[in-house]
């Protein structure tokens, strides 16, 4: 499993197809897909690091992100784009609807 904290934004322009229509609650699940450049698609629990009701489109938030699916063979494959200050995308499937960068994590 891979643990990223990071530091993350979702978009908000709403003449963007790819924004979010509205701000993320967190009592939701928050499972993006995260692109971390190679075009592989992994998904993450997003977990907000502060004690917030909800993530505002448009402002940064210190998150933690779960990858349950990250096994040994899918750390190599990316292990080379996972590093502190690496910049990713967070997307529904195909479209882009924030960013993120890598502060710390952990494989293990």
């Amino acid at each position: 499993m891979l643990i990223i904290d990071a530091e993350i934004q979702f978009d908000t322009d709403k003449n963007k197809p790819s924004a979010l229509a509205k701000d993320l609650d967190t009592k939701n699940v928050i499972r993006p897909a995260i692109n971390f450049g190679n075009g592989m698609l992994f998904s993450g629990d997003i977990i907000p690091i502060e004690n917030v009701q909800m993530l505002i489109r448009g402002q940064n938030y210190n998150v933690s992100i779960d990858m349950l699916t990250i096994e040994d063979e899918a750390y190599e494959a990316i292990q080379n784009l996972v590093k502190v200050g690496n910049k990713f995308l967070i997307q529904n499937a195909s479209r882009v609807i924030g960013r993120g960068t890598i502060k710390e994590f952990v494989f293990e």
